[in-house]
Protein backbone atom coordinates (compact mmCIF):
# COMPACT_ATOMS: atom_id res chain seq x y z
CA UNK A 1 0.00 0.00 0.00
CA UNK A 2 2.79 2.39 0.97
CA UNK A 3 4.88 1.42 -2.46
CA UNK A 4 1.37 2.27 -4.31
CA UNK A 5 0.84 5.42 -2.35
CA UNK A 6 4.45 6.71 -3.35
CA UNK A 7 3.95 5.96 -7.40
CA UNK A 8 1.03 7.99 -7.35
CA UNK A 9 2.39 10.34 -5.60
CA UNK A 10 5.17 10.41 -7.81
CA UNK A 11 2.99 10.43 -10.75
CA UNK A 12 1.07 13.63 -9.48
CA UNK A 13 4.55 15.20 -9.48
CA UNK A 14 5.66 14.24 -12.68
CA UNK A 15 2.72 15.22 -14.53
CA UNK A 16 2.40 18.59 -12.92
CA UNK A 17 5.99 19.66 -13.80
CA UNK A 18 5.30 18.36 -17.50
CA UNK A 19 2.24 20.64 -17.11
CA UNK A 20 4.41 23.70 -16.58
CA UNK A 21 6.90 22.81 -18.78
CA UNK A 22 4.24 22.43 -21.50
CA UNK A 23 2.84 25.62 -20.69
CA UNK A 24 6.19 27.23 -20.46
CA UNK A 25 6.90 26.10 -23.87
CA UNK A 26 3.76 26.95 -25.72
CA UNK A 27 4.34 30.35 -23.97
CA UNK A 28 8.00 31.27 -25.86
CA UNK A 29 6.55 29.46 -29.26
CA UNK A 30 3.58 32.13 -29.26
CA UNK A 31 6.65 35.23 -28.53
CA UNK A 32 8.80 33.60 -31.52
CA UNK A 33 5.47 33.60 -33.62
CA UNK A 34 4.31 37.05 -32.32
CA UNK A 35 7.70 38.68 -33.39
CA UNK A 36 7.98 36.57 -36.62
CA UNK A 37 10.92 34.67 -35.33
CA UNK A 38 13.25 31.79 -36.42
CA UNK A 39 12.22 28.30 -34.16
CA UNK A 40 15.76 28.21 -33.47
CA UNK A 41 15.46 31.33 -31.11
CA UNK A 42 13.64 28.96 -28.55
CA UNK A 43 17.31 27.53 -28.16
CA UNK A 44 19.06 31.44 -27.40
CA UNK A 45 16.02 32.14 -24.90
CA UNK A 46 16.89 29.15 -22.80
CA UNK A 47 20.36 29.99 -22.73
CA UNK A 48 19.22 33.72 -21.78
CA UNK A 49 17.43 32.28 -19.38
CA UNK A 50 20.04 29.84 -17.56
CA UNK A 51 22.58 33.06 -17.89
CA UNK A 52 20.50 35.54 -15.88
CA UNK A 53 18.35 32.84 -13.44
CA UNK A 54 21.74 32.26 -10.89
CA UNK A 55 21.51 36.04 -10.32
CA UNK A 56 17.98 36.86 -10.22
CA UNK A 57 16.72 34.03 -8.21
CA UNK A 58 20.43 34.27 -6.09
CA UNK A 59 17.89 35.11 -2.88
CA UNK A 60 15.65 32.12 -3.16
CA UNK A 61 15.58 29.09 -1.11
CA UNK A 62 14.44 27.22 -4.35
CA UNK A 63 17.35 28.62 -6.63
CA UNK A 64 18.42 25.46 -7.84
CA UNK A 65 14.85 23.82 -8.27
CA UNK A 66 13.95 26.62 -10.63
CA UNK A 67 17.33 26.30 -12.63
CA UNK A 68 16.65 22.63 -13.23
CA UNK A 69 13.13 23.06 -14.35
CA UNK A 70 14.79 25.52 -17.03
CA UNK A 71 17.49 22.97 -18.30
CA UNK A 72 14.39 20.22 -18.28
CA UNK A 73 12.63 22.48 -20.72
CA UNK A 74 13.10 21.52 -24.20
CA UNK A 75 13.47 24.73 -26.57
CA UNK A 76 14.75 22.93 -29.45
CA UNK A 77 14.13 24.10 -33.27
CA UNK A 78 11.47 21.07 -33.83
CA UNK A 79 9.99 21.42 -31.07
CA UNK A 80 9.23 25.22 -31.37
CA UNK A 81 8.07 24.21 -34.95
CA UNK A 82 5.50 21.55 -33.42
CA UNK A 83 4.24 24.18 -31.13
CA UNK A 84 3.34 27.09 -33.75
CA UNK A 85 2.13 24.76 -35.21
CA UNK A 86 -0.57 23.22 -33.05
CA UNK A 87 -1.21 26.87 -31.84
CA UNK A 88 -1.51 28.27 -35.71
CA UNK A 89 -4.25 25.21 -35.67
CA UNK A 90 -6.07 26.09 -32.90
CA UNK A 91 -6.28 29.87 -34.27
CA UNK A 92 -7.67 28.77 -37.43
CA UNK A 93 -10.58 26.17 -35.62
CA UNK A 94 -11.29 29.31 -33.83
CA UNK A 95 -11.65 30.90 -36.68
CA UNK A 96 -13.77 28.58 -38.64
CA UNK A 97 -16.60 27.95 -35.36
CA UNK A 98 -16.77 31.83 -35.11
CA UNK A 99 -16.75 32.64 -38.87
CA UNK A 100 -19.58 29.45 -38.86
CA UNK A 101 -21.61 30.77 -36.26
CA UNK A 102 -22.16 33.70 -37.57
CA UNK A 103 -25.36 34.61 -39.34
CA UNK A 104 -23.94 36.85 -42.59
CA UNK A 105 -20.54 37.34 -43.57
CA UNK A 106 -19.12 40.11 -45.79
CA UNK A 107 -16.00 39.71 -47.65
CA UNK A 108 -13.48 42.38 -49.13
CA UNK A 109 -10.92 41.24 -51.87
CA UNK A 110 -7.72 42.93 -52.41
CA UNK A 111 -5.33 41.15 -55.60
CA UNK A 112 -2.03 43.52 -55.98
CA UNK A 113 1.50 41.50 -56.72
CA UNK A 114 3.95 40.93 -54.54
CA UNK A 115 7.61 41.75 -54.93
CA UNK A 116 8.47 38.62 -56.96
CA UNK A 117 5.42 39.68 -59.50
CA UNK A 118 3.74 37.21 -58.14
CA UNK A 119 -0.28 38.03 -58.16
CA UNK A 120 -2.13 37.47 -54.65
CA UNK A 121 -5.14 37.77 -53.79
CA UNK A 122 -6.65 38.33 -50.10
CA UNK A 123 -9.51 37.40 -48.50
CA UNK A 124 -10.90 39.28 -45.55
CA UNK A 125 -14.38 38.17 -44.09
CA UNK A 126 -16.31 40.65 -41.60
CA UNK A 127 -18.60 39.02 -39.68
CA UNK A 128 -20.42 39.35 -36.04
CA UNK A 129 -19.64 37.08 -32.64
CA UNK A 130 -22.44 38.06 -30.66
CA UNK A 131 -22.69 41.57 -30.11
CA UNK A 132 -18.74 42.19 -31.47
CA UNK A 133 -17.99 42.91 -35.00
CA UNK A 134 -14.91 40.99 -36.20
CA UNK A 135 -12.55 41.27 -39.52
CA UNK A 136 -10.03 38.55 -39.87
CA UNK A 137 -7.97 37.44 -42.94
CA UNK A 138 -9.01 34.23 -44.35
CA UNK A 139 -7.01 33.48 -46.94
CA UNK A 140 -3.89 34.69 -48.76
CA UNK A 141 -3.75 32.87 -52.41
CA UNK A 142 -1.95 32.67 -55.38
CA UNK A 143 -3.20 33.48 -58.76
CA UNK A 144 -0.89 31.10 -60.80
CA UNK A 145 -1.77 32.04 -64.17
CA UNK A 146 -4.12 34.77 -64.95
CA UNK A 147 -5.98 37.57 -62.80
CA UNK A 148 -8.99 36.95 -64.96
CA UNK A 149 -12.77 37.00 -62.83
CA UNK A 150 -13.06 33.47 -63.61
CA UNK A 151 -9.31 32.74 -61.48
CA UNK A 152 -10.60 35.04 -58.84
CA UNK A 153 -13.91 33.36 -58.50
CA UNK A 154 -12.23 29.93 -58.67
CA UNK A 155 -9.71 31.01 -55.27
CA UNK A 156 -12.42 33.11 -53.47
CA UNK A 157 -14.63 29.29 -53.61
CA UNK A 158 -11.57 27.46 -52.48
CA UNK A 159 -10.67 29.69 -49.74
CA UNK A 160 -14.14 29.91 -48.07
CA UNK A 161 -14.57 26.01 -48.29
CA UNK A 162 -11.11 25.70 -47.20
CA UNK A 163 -12.80 27.39 -43.96
CA UNK A 164 -16.03 25.27 -44.50
CA UNK A 165 -18.13 28.69 -45.25
CA UNK A 166 -21.50 28.65 -46.61
CA UNK A 167 -21.72 30.67 -49.81
CA UNK A 168 -25.37 31.73 -48.50
CA UNK A 169 -24.24 33.52 -45.71
CA UNK A 170 -22.53 36.40 -48.32
CA UNK A 171 -24.10 39.46 -48.21
CA UNK A 172 -22.03 41.95 -49.53
CA UNK A 173 -18.54 41.90 -51.48
CA UNK A 174 -15.91 45.08 -50.99
CA UNK A 175 -13.39 44.81 -53.76
CA UNK A 176 -10.93 47.65 -55.73
CA UNK A 177 -13.38 48.23 -58.82
CA UNK A 178 -10.74 46.47 -61.21
CA UNK A 179 -12.58 45.05 -64.48
CA UNK A 180 -11.62 41.29 -63.12
CA UNK A 181 -13.80 42.22 -60.37
CA UNK A 182 -16.84 44.28 -61.52
CA UNK A 183 -17.12 43.18 -64.93
CA UNK A 184 -20.67 42.74 -66.26
CA UNK A 185 -20.64 39.35 -67.94
CA UNK A 186 -16.83 37.65 -66.87
CA UNK A 187 -16.15 39.71 -63.64
CA UNK A 188 -15.55 37.90 -60.42
CA UNK A 189 -19.22 39.43 -58.64
CA UNK A 190 -20.95 38.40 -62.01
CA UNK A 191 -19.79 34.93 -61.66
CA UNK A 192 -19.97 34.89 -57.74
CA UNK A 193 -23.77 35.94 -58.32
CA UNK A 194 -23.82 32.92 -60.30
CA UNK A 195 -22.57 30.38 -57.96
CA UNK A 196 -24.51 31.54 -55.24
CA UNK A 197 -28.03 32.14 -57.05
CA UNK A 198 -28.55 35.41 -55.66
CA UNK A 199 -27.32 39.46 -56.19
CA UNK A 200 -24.69 40.01 -54.00
CA UNK A 201 -24.00 44.44 -52.89
CA UNK A 202 -20.99 45.34 -54.25
CA UNK A 203 -19.00 47.96 -52.53
CA UNK A 204 -15.52 49.87 -53.03
CA UNK A 205 -15.21 51.26 -49.93
CA UNK A 206 -14.51 48.95 -46.79
CA UNK A 207 -15.41 52.10 -44.46
CA UNK A 208 -19.49 52.09 -46.36
CA UNK A 209 -19.25 47.92 -45.38
CA UNK A 210 -18.26 48.80 -42.09
CA UNK A 211 -21.33 51.34 -41.89
CA UNK A 212 -23.40 48.83 -43.13
CA UNK A 213 -22.60 46.17 -40.59
CA UNK A 214 -22.91 48.83 -37.67
CA UNK A 215 -26.56 50.23 -38.73
CA UNK A 216 -27.74 46.73 -39.71
CA UNK A 217 -26.99 45.05 -36.10
CA UNK A 218 -27.12 47.79 -34.47
CA UNK A 219 -23.87 47.80 -32.44
CA UNK A 220 -20.03 49.29 -32.98
CA UNK A 221 -16.71 46.95 -33.93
Amino acid sequence: MKDRNKQSTSMIKYVGKNCHTSAAIYSAANVIARHSKPFQEGEFLKEAYLACAPSLFDDFDNKDKIIQRIKDTPLSRNTIKERILKLAGNVTDQQKTDINSAPVISLYLDESTDITKSARLAVFARYCVGNVIKEELIAITSLLTTTKGTDICTAVKNSLAEKEIDLKKIVSVTTDGAPSMVGKKNGFISLFQTDVGYSIPLHHSPTFTSLVFEEWFNISS
